[in-house]
């Protein structure tokens, strides 16, 4: 199936769900949304952002409360 059709549906589930109050299969399905959309980028960038997301991760747990 194409990937913009895939994103499509995704998104048509996601919207769906929050029309009917259904919170948690929403998630779910905005969850699907961006791993779908994700499978799509470029791995480098991805390798990047989890770096950046890392070190992030990495100076807030070292600050002082």
């Amino acid at each position: 199936m194409d990937p913009l059709q895939r994103l499509r549906e995704a998104a048509a589930a996601a919207k769906q769900a929050e029309e009917q109050g259904e919170d948690g299969l929403a998630a779910a399905e905005w969850r699907r949304f961006r791993l779908i959309n994700d499978a799509n980028r470029d791995p480098d960038e991805l390798l990047s952002e989890g770096i950046a997301l890392s070190a992030m991760a990495l100076d807030l747990s070292t600050q002082p409360r």
